[in-house]
């Protein structure tokens, strides 16, 4: 599995950010698609073997002055946490 950040835009009222999950084979065929619906805070769609999760940072919310690479790497570490549970292992 690898997790990096496929897309990152300012808007007017945040950021767009797009997290790309790109599995192996063997990881693809154990994919647990049912669990999607478990995952409130990103959008999911799978294209082939690559899972995109997308997500929007209001600047309307307390991020507590956190900076921006603090939040995306944040995503990132909750993505690769989502892509276990897809895959029916136990998250670190």
């Amino acid at each position: 599995m690898q997790v990096d950040i496929d897309h990152l835009e300012e808007s007017d009222k945040g950021w767009d950010v797009r997290v790309k999950a790109i599995l192996n084979s063997e990881e693809f065929s154990q994919l647990n698609t049912a669990s999607i619906n478990d995952i409130e805070d990103f959008k999911v769609d799978i294209h082939g073997s690559v899972i995109y999760f997308n997500s929007f940072l209001s600047i309307a919310e307390p991020w507590e002055d956190e900076p921006l690479e603090e939040l995306v790497k944040a995503i990132k570490l909750e993505v690769e946490y989502w892509v276990l549970r897809l895959l029916n292992k136990n998250p670190p």
